[in-house]
């Protein structure tokens, strides 16, 4: 169990012994430091006495010591003052655990206790609003059944793309540009409409791995292909969109004229249309 001293954290229940709404702060050593900052500061004021630099730092360290239990996680002051709208993201924490997702796609920040309760949601999820999600977040979402979408996201660790390979239904990650060759070989894994429609790079490796996931596969991204990357997504059984294509060589346009089922525009149609025998 995690450690919540020094720990600002939302009053839930106001039949229990603190009748009041709003924050509680369970206390520890950094609040007694608070504390004594403040009496400090206060006896110099109201003694008309000067307030030392010192004294003011001292009140500084301690507060940037305390935490505030967001979502589920207790996080630094420093942190939280990093997210963005963080007043509606709360808001849009409480409505979600009472099981209104409505506004799920305006939330810009997200903390595996509300992914955990967002993935009990049957039906489809939209989740565009966050850049980033961490390893344990995206653990919670792949048990959600439904399509997902996740199209703000522009950088996903292996793990978290290990996780989300596990989801049942569409997955949308339309945002990311890029991905590891171990990223790739996870989501290969992936069963369904696996939608990567932003990545402008393809490693071959990646290329070898993404052939071999079954079901639609989008990578209308990509402006060109190696030869050897086209080699292997021909060899993908699915749907598999390539639309973006702009330039193939003869040599990768006579591969991807073997794939039993590809979008693409018509200009590149037209050149892999010549090799099909």
């Amino acid at each position: 169990m995690k450690n919540l001293e020094n720990t600002f954290k939302e009053i839930k229940d106001t039949n229990s012994a603190s009748t009041k709404q709003g924050l509680e702060m369970i206390a520890g050593k950094e609040t007694t430091k608070v504390t004594e900052s403040l009496d400090t500061l206060h006896d110099a004021i109201s003694h008309d006495t000067p307030i030392t630099e010192s004294t003011l730092s001292d009140l500084t360290t301690a507060i940037q010591g305390l935490s505030i239990d967001v979502g589920g996680i207790p996080m630094s002051v420093a942190e939280v003052e990093k997210i963005p709208d963080l007043k509606r993201n709360l808001e849009i924490f409480k409505e979600i655990q009472g099981g209104d997702v409505s506004n799920s796609n305006k939330l810009t920040f997200i903390t595996p206790l509300i992914a955990e309760s967002l993935s009990k949601h049957k039906g489809d999820l939209y989740l565009n609003g966050l850049t980033t999600i961490s390893d344990n977040a995206a653990e919670h979402l792949s048990k959600h059944k439904g399509d997902l979408y996740l199209i703000g996201l522009t950088t996903i660790s292996d793990t978290a793309a290990e996780s989300l390979s596990k989801h049942e239904g569409w997955l949308n990650l339309r945002g990311l540009t890029t991905i590891t060759d171990t990223a790739a070989e996870h989501l290969s894994k992936h069963k369904g409409w696996l939608g990567l429609l932003g990545l402008t790079i393809l490693s071959d490796a990646a290329a070898e791995s993404l052939s071999k996931h079954e079901g639609s596969l989008g990578l209308n991204g990509l402006t060109t292909l190696t030869d050897t990357a086209a080699e292997y997504l021909s060899k993908h059984k699915g749907t598999l969109y390539l639309s973006g294509l702009t330039t193939l060589t003869d040599t990768a346009a006579e591969y991807l004229s073997k794939h039993k089922d590809l979008r693409v525009s018509e200009a590149i149609r037209t050149r892999i249309d010549t090799f099909k025998k």
